[in-house]
């Protein structure tokens, strides 16, 4: 009989705690589960951003632009970091909080919201579904 052995990964485990306390506003507790993300696994974007968004419900919106911007810079690919980083360098940034983007949504990456069309001419057009 195969035995098998579950491990719990102590990253994830303070990503979501930490998650927890920002959405609680506890930001000692917080900063203190992502600093203890960051001391575990130093070159994965979740760290930076949730210190972001630390800063950003703060108040401090250049403390959090640098934590998105770093982030962003560790994984290009991190859809969280590139969100809150384009919401916060908007010219019409207004503070809503169910549009921080905290990592833990899943993104669709077959949706798009163009197609390509092409006309009698052969030449392709780009239209909105």
């Amino acid at each position: 009989m195969l035995a098998f052995e579950y491990k719990v990964n102590s990253y994830e485990v303070e990503e979501k705690e930490a998650i927890d306390c920002l959405k609680k506003y506890n930001y000692e507790l917080a900063k203190e589960h992502i600093y203890n993300m960051m001391m575990e696994e130093d070159s994965f974007p979740e760290g930076h951003n949730l210190l972001g968004i630390m800063y950003e419900l703060q108040g401090d919106l250049d403390l959090a632009r640098k934590h998105y911007r770093a982030s962003y810079a560790l994984d290009q690919t991190y859809k969280a970091a590139d969100k809150n980083l384009q919401r916060v360098t908007s010219f019409q940034y207004i503070f809503k909080l169910e549009d921080i983007d905290y990592g833990n949504k899943i993104y669709n990456e077959e949706y798009n919201l163009y197609k390509l069309v092409y006309d009698k001419r052969n030449i392709g057009r780009l239209l909105k579904r």
